[in-house]
């Protein structure tokens, strides 16, 4: 399951645009927060993203996200929250101002995870019998 996060964040923070990925401490459950940093320019942008498995994110776990952000002088950096959740979730809990991502892998069906392959690609046999039942 994590695995499929990593995956997620990947997705949003490729390495070939210079972005380090960098897990933090865990936030307790299934839950997951990472750090992505990349320097351009002599600028240092820093994000923190968390990766949540519930149907409805707590604004608490968001604030502790915000919360955490120093630099390694103890200076407060500036730095974007992002949270990733499963399609089909309750985004009302999530404050305007953090961006929001779905992942592609899970969805909720009701009120209980799924996982979402891939569509299962028929083969030519397949597709000439669905065109003569059809």
């Amino acid at each position: 399951m994590h695995n499929f996060a990593r995956q997620e964040i990947n997705r949003f923070f490729s390495t070939y645009d210079g972005w380090t990925i960098t897990p933090l401490p865990e936030a307790g459950g299934y839950d997951r927060q990472f750090s992505a940093e990349r320097t351009i320019s002599g600028n240092r942008e820093s994000k923190k993203v968390l990766v949540s498995f519930d149907k409805c994110v707590k604004k608490e776990k968001i604030e502790a996200l915000r919360s955490s952000v120093t630099g390694p002088y103890g200076q407060v950096q500036k730095s974007d929250v992002i949270v990733i959740v499963p399609q089909n979730s309750d985004t009302s809990c999530i404050p305007p101002d953090v961006r929001l991502s779905f992942m592609n892998s899970f969805a909720f069906d009701g009120n209980e995870l799924a996982w979402t392959k891939k569509p299962v690609q028929k083969s030519e046999e397949e597709k000439a019998k669905a065109k003569v039942t059809a």
